[in-house]
């Protein structure tokens, strides 16, 4: 088995039918269709910039990569009990990570890859609210 790879899901602004919140357990790929990395068992950091108002600037859970169409990203969504802030991201990401995610535009749907290091540093301590 494969170890995972890791991403921050960005998710722009929700316009449904297409295009949804970070807890729906779907993302948006739009025009990049296949060649967008994410397989399945890969771990997302679904992160929301704007649009849906619990989850402003801040991750949600994470995202268990079950399948890619063209289309979306499937994946199975694990809500923390607290989400993880921008900040909290800001502060525990490595250096390359945290310029990475300080140069999306809060208005699109973006993936980015980051090392399993940050991811282990922003969701540590963090508790899933195991449905």
């Amino acid at each position: 088995m494969k170890e995972p790879t890791y991403y921050v899901a960005i998710f722009g602004k929700p316009e449904p039918p297409d295009k949804d919140t970070a807890d729906s357990g779907r993302f948006f790929l739009g025009m990049r269709g296949t060649d967008t990395p994410g397989e399945r068992g890969d771990i997302l950091l679904p992160y929301s910039p704007s649009g849906h108002a619990e989850n402003i600037m801040n991750a949600p859970g994470i995202g268990i990569v079950l399948t890619k169409t063209k289309e979306f990203i499937y994946y199975r969504f694990l809500p923390f009990l607290s989400p993880i802030t921008k900040d909290q991201m800001d502060k525990e990401f490595t250096d390359e990570d945290r310029e990475k995610l300080n140069g999306i535009r809060f208005n699109t749907y973006w993936l980015l890859g980051i090392s399993r290091e940050s991811f282990i540093n922003a969701t540590r301590g963090a508790s899933i609210d195991w449905p």
